[in-house]
């Protein structure tokens, strides 16, 4: 079509999240040594994916992230329509021969709004894509398996965990669990609150930190917390320099997801030398394993209680270092790497006119 011209080493990614989550970023900079030049294309325009291709010209490939957050809305109508689109314009880029590669960083919508119009959209798409990537071999159905990389270099670390706890008002006798991340419905986070209060340990505390997905869910945490004194909260959007301070601070992080796909929150930790109380599902439970912290399965209604109280006797400063040993594998130059592999599959399939189907359940 007219107005599109060739970049062949150019890689146009949506969305632009660049500013909240340096997953992107960092991603960015290593396949900048890889010889891909990455510009992010912002959601503003009509056709935001044909709108960018027309304006920038024709990229070696086009990288897809968090595909639902392109069309579910709180509307099922408007998730339709926006649906409608998203194939429309994957369709157009299948047929100017612009190779797509999408990362499935998650099973879904985490608040399940559309079920139906969004398992369907993401069947057809993953058949309009040249390549799926994801971060575990959990995940893997003849799809290309990439690491998510780890967060070591991201954010400071200097603060020790003494001082990291006298700032928040903790000693060195009590266990401290923390919870970090935006917090929302399928996060589960009030239960993982009463839960904790069930715990009888004296010496246990439990920090919740993190900016509530509403109101409501704000008053219903701090409800909760009013209730146990142990129970400390920060709900609020946290600096990226006052990471260190409650990551430090804890001795083992918790995060009880309803449902699980990956989790950069749990590699936040990891990156920390932090263990990990986790579900057992999709790349958390993969990536935890047995030596990282404790996992549960998801269906049992007492997982995480147990959990709980086995991180009261573990070796948790072993877990913790395992985790750090285990995430620097996961460093960016490494998945730049492999994602640049992804590409250059991506592109050799579109060249010989040859995509594979692929289904996301």
């Amino acid at each position: 079509m007219s107005g599109v011209h060739d970049e062949s080493r150019t890689v146009l990614m949506y969305p632009d999240y660049t500013n909240s989550n340096s997953y992107q970023r960092m991603l960015t900079e290593g396949l900048a040594g890889c010889g891909y030049e990455v510009e992010m294309v912002r959601s503003d325009r009509l056709l935001p994916l044909l709108g960018a291709v027309f304006a920038r010209g024709r990229p070696a490939v086009f990288h897809l992230h968090w595909l639902h957050r392109h069309f579910v809305t709180d509307s099922r109508l408007l998730t339709a329509v926006l649906a409608l689109r998203l194939v429309f314009e994957l369709l157009v880029l299948r047929a100017l021969s612009v190779p797509v590669v999408w990362t499935v960083h998650n099973l879904g919508d985490h608040e399940n709004r559309s079920p139906r119009t969004e398992r369907l959209t993401r069947q057809l798409a993953a058949r309009l894509c040249d390549r799926l990537i994801v971060h575990c071999d959990a995940a893997k159905a003849s799809v290309e398996v990439v690491p998510h990389g780890h967060y070591m270099d991201s954010y400071r670390d200097e603060i020790c965990q003494r001082e990291a706890r006298e700032r928040l008002g903790y000693d060195g006798e009590e266990t401290v669990f923390v919870y970090f991340g935006l917090i929302r419905p399928y996060k589960n986070v009030p239960e993982l609150l009463r839960t904790f209060s069930r715990l009888e340990a004296e010496d246990a505390r439990l920090l919740v930190v993190g900016n509530p997905w509403n109101d409501e869910m704000a008053r219903r945490i701090r409800s909760l917390a009013d209730h146990d004194d142990r129970i400390d909260t920060v709900l609020e959007f946290v600096p990226d320099e006052d990471i260190q301070l409650y990551m430090n601070a804890a001795d083992v992080t918790v995060f009880s997801f309803e449902e699980v796909l990956t989790s950069g929150t749990t590699l936040l930790a990891m990156s920390f030398g932090r263990p990990v109380i986790a579900p057992r599902a999709g790349c958390v439970g993969e990536l935890v394993g047995d030596d990282g912290g404790v996992t549960y399965e998801p269906d049992d209604a007492d997982g995480l209680y147990r959990a709980l109280e086995a991180a009261l006797n573990a070796d948790l400063p072993a877990m913790g270092e395992r985790n750090r040993k285990t995430v620097a594998a996961f460093d960016w130059a490494s998945i730049a790497r492999r994602t640049a592999r992804v590409y250059d599959r991506a592109r050799r399939r579109t060249e010989n006119g040859s995509v594979t189907v692929r289904s996301v359940r």
